[in-house]
């Protein structure tokens, strides 16, 4: 049984035949969850590394570029295999069984785990991702080592001639080889080290963003992943996401309301005719802190009934199926965007 913030996307995935092989370290152990629910490891501070999409069991498609300081949890085996009886007619089975509500009475079950990570980052990025560095480095050395070794063969040889020019390539690749890594550890000095004091300052403004706002930072994100996900899932050739970066928080109050812009570098991933692609964008979502009663989730399995009538109710729908009552919110912060 999937945790309601996994409901989203199933259906879509399973019309277009996909599933999503994710994996996860675990201190030194490689776990995994799928989204055909054949491998759904429990998961404690999981950090996500690799994520592989297969249609009709081929492999098309793999994504291996993820923030190592995500952490991520997910438990649900624990629950889902123990015997669940029902409360409304005492039907007794595993609670797996129960993932589109009680075969008997039809009442709606939604299981969620409170003390979850489903993307908070507590350790902010402090170093360039980019490796382009590398190579533009490695470019310098090698013209560098080149004109040493055309001066010196220049000034030491008595005549200068094809054999000579052929020297000055092969020595100086030779030379840029042992000379690399003394180019990258100045260039390292040199270039990087303004884009660190750029990324320390950058960081210290998250940090006092945190501690100003007094925002619980697990929550918030646990929200924000929450939204985010139904914002994407609802578009028909989305098929999944993942935030790379949270780049920028800041927040204002408006008509005695509280709102939060997330700037984040994310990796969107589409399907279109058999196809699997990705591309990455930077995307700002505008949250505002939800006002209104909204439904209070607890470990396990929750059944949730309908304020108005009385009916058991999916959590993640937006209104009773019974008497079209509009549904309490779930989430602290709502998303904004359009």
């Amino acid at each position: 049984m999937p945790l309601i913030s996994d409901n989203f996307n199933k259906k879509k995935l399973k019309d277009y035949g996909i599933n999503i092989r994710t994996k996860y370290f675990v201190g030194n152990k490689v776990y995994e969850r799928n989204t055909d629910d054949s491998i759904n490891d429990d998961i404690i501070s999981g950090i996500r590394f690799e994520k592989d999409y297969y249609i009709d069991k081929k492999l098309i498609h793999k994504e291996t570029e993820f923030d190592s300081r995500i952490e991520y949890t997910f438990i649900s085996n624990e629950m889902e295999n123990k015997e669940y009886t029902c409360p409304n007619c005492g039907m007794k089975s595993e609670l797996k069984n129960f993932v589109d509500g009680c075969p008997y009475c039809r009442t709606y079950y939604n299981i969620d785990y409170v003390d979850k990570d489903l993307g908070s980052k507590y350790h902010y990025d402090r170093v360039l991702r980019n490796k382009s560095y590398r190579i533009i480095t490695g470019i310098i050395d090698l013209i560098v080592s080149t004109i040493l070794c055309f001066i010196f063969i220049k000034t030491t040889s008595r005549t200068f001639n094809s054999v000579d020019i052929c020297k000055i390539f092969i020595y100086g690749l030779i030379l840029s080889m042992i000379l690399y890594y003394f180019f990258y550890i100045l260039d390292a000095y040199v270039i990087l080290g303004p884009i660190k004091i750029y990324k320390d300052k950058e960081n210290q403004k998250q940090i006092d963003f945190w501690n100003r706002t007094k925002i619980d930072k697990k929550s918030f994100f646990n929200n924000l992943n929450y939204e985010v996900r139904k914002y994407y899932y609802s578009k028909k050739n989305i098929i999944d996401f993942d935030v790379i970066d949270y780049i920028k928080f800041s927040d204002f109050t408006k008509d005695g309301i509280q709102y939060i812009k997330v700037l984040a570098e994310v990796r969107i991933v589409y399907y279109n005719m058999g196809k699997i692609k990705s591309k990455f964008t930077k995307e700002e979502y505008l949250l505002r802190k939800n006002s209104n009663e909204k439904l209070e989730l607890k470990d396990g399995v929750n059944i949730i009934k309908c304020h108005n009538c009385g009916a058991s109710i999916d959590a993640t729908s937006e209104a009773c199926s019974y008497c079209h009552t509009e549904i309490k919110y779930l989430q602290e912060w709502i998303l904004e965007n359009e």
